[in-house]
Parts: structure tokens; C-alpha cells; sequence
């Protein structure tokens, strides 16, 4: 999986996910979101938009290495 964006409303991180699909089109074009829930204690709840699940975390490494390329941020998540 790839971590793109962190945002404190599931719909504010599918807002997000539309957004960087407009912005990033070929590097995301035909990918569809997992919406992740994140209980972070203090900080509070954060649902976190992923993409994936890839063959390998060397191929997702390599996804967001080119998105990175590309201008994007992305967390290759170690979990």
C-alpha cells in the first residue's frame, strides 16, 4: 500500500484522492481509493488515503518514487 494523503474526515480524504487524481492524472488515473481509519490517541482520528495493495514493497517503492518524481507526496507504510 501507499500512503497519499491524511485528512481528519473520511469524505475530506476522498475530496483529497479526486483532487490529486485531477492533478496527478497519469500517475493515477483508473485507481480507486482505500479509506483507512486511524485512531492516533491524542491527536485524534485521521483517515488515511491509500492506494494498492501492490506485488511487493519494492513496487509500491517504486509507485512512489514516480509519484514523488511527479511532485506528489507519498509514505510507503511499513505495516
Amino acid at each position: 500500500m501507499v500512503q497519499l494523503s491524511s485528512q481528519k474526515t473520511e469524505a475530506e480524504a476522498q475530496s483529497s484522492f479526486r483532487s490529486l487524481q485531477a492533478r496527478f492524472p497519469s500517475e493515477l488515473s483508473g485507481l480507486q481509493p482505500i479509506v483507512r481509519r486511524a485512531d492516533l490517541g491524542s491527536k485524534g482520528v485521521f483517515y488515511r488515503t491509500m492506494i494498492g495493495p501492490f506485488a511487493s514493497a519494492h513496487e509500491a517503492s517504486q509507485f512512489c518514487a514516480s509519484y514523488k518524481a511527479a511532485g506528489g507526496q507519498c509514505v510507503v507504510p511499513n505495516n
